[in-house]
């Protein structure tokens, strides 16, 4: 791959991808997912433990990377000089790319391509230009530059595709979803509000598939969709100060039969801070935890 439209050509899988830089990150390829999902195949190590990223965002970050369209040359030459002219002698951030490709016979051949991108040393903004820029909301205008590997060729790139590559990072390739697991395969769950426990339960597959409390089966999906519903609108290590609002036990009819315990904590009038196996992931929007404690009222009370 070349990352100019000389030999145009999409990366849809990488064996890994480094990020260096600022929120630098290694993203490895599995083929066999070691989480509670099939569908992950991309893992980054944390604090020693292997966690899943979210496969789409992922890809999604391929393509922008794969499908950059670096026509606008600033030199064909460049010395020392333009390097450290356009930041790129100590770039803000360079991504490699290790993938493999299979010609028509079969043979595999691996490639490693890497993109230095950065902004010109004299408009680097400061933190608190950043802030600012936050604050009003308004994105500005930057001028940035990469360059392919150790090629002599400069190139500028536009305020979006600097950003898009900037982007990149743990919190934003993890997944949103609060539950680390499909619900096909949740076969109990386990819920404390205002004290009390109570046990729903699910059997069958997909349009079969049924949820019940104690001998009741349940008429809506409210519940079920009240817990798939459970996003991330940022994520924090932040311990959790507020009262406890909800938890739930998830039971899982996987390998070991594994269990997630979730617990949600009120953290002001806008969100509740999610704690996910005893570890503080992430503040959610506390209307959604307000419908997952209607939607198990509505369980209790017969109503759903």
């Amino acid at each position: 791959m070349s990352f100019t439209v000389d030999e145009p050509r999409y990366v849809r899988t990488a064996d890994q991808i480094t990020v260096e830089g600022e929120n630098s990150l290694q993203i490895t390829w599995q083929e066999e997912s070691t989480s509670y999902r099939e569908e992950d195949h991309y893992f980054v190590t944390v604090d020693g433990e292997a966690q899943p990223l979210d496969t789409g965002l992922v890809e999604d970050f391929l393509y922008t990377l794969s499908s950059q369209d670096l026509t606008e040359y600033m030199t064909y030459n460049a010395g020392e000089d333009d390097l450290a002219t356009y930041g790129l002698d100590d770039p803000e951030r360079t991504i490699t790319l290790d993938y493999t490709t299979e010609d028509e016979d079969g043979n595999e051949t691996a490639h490693t391509v890497s993109l230095a991108v950065s902004r010109a040393p004299a408009e680097r903004w400061d933190d608190t230009q950043a802030d600012a820029e936050t604050e009003t909301g308004e994105e500005e205008e930057v001028t940035a530059y990469a360059r392919v590997d150790d090629s002599p060729i400069i190139y500028k790139i536009t305020t979006q595709e600097y950003r898009a590559l900037m982007d990149a990072s743990y919190d934003t390739l993890r997944h949103k979803e609060i539950l680390p697991a499909d619900l096909e395969n949740v076969s109990q769950v386990d819920v404390t509000l205002d004290g009390t426990s109570y046990t729903v339960t699910a059997s069958g597959e997909e349009e079969e598939r049924i949820w019940s409390y104690g001998e009741q089966e349940l008429e809506t999906s409210d519940l079920p969709d009240a817990l798939q519903a459970l996003t991330a609108d940022s994520f924090t290590g932040e311990e959790p100060t507020g009262q406890e609002e909800i938890s739930f036990t998830l039971h899982l009819s996987l390998e070991g039969e594994p269990t997630v315990s979730i617990q949600f904590y009120r953290y002001d009038g806008t969100y509740c801070l999610a704690v996910v196996d005893g570890q503080p992931t992430a503040l959610v929007p506390r209307s959604q935890v307000v419908d997952l404690q209607e939607a198990v009222y509505a369980v209790v009370l017969g109503e759903s």
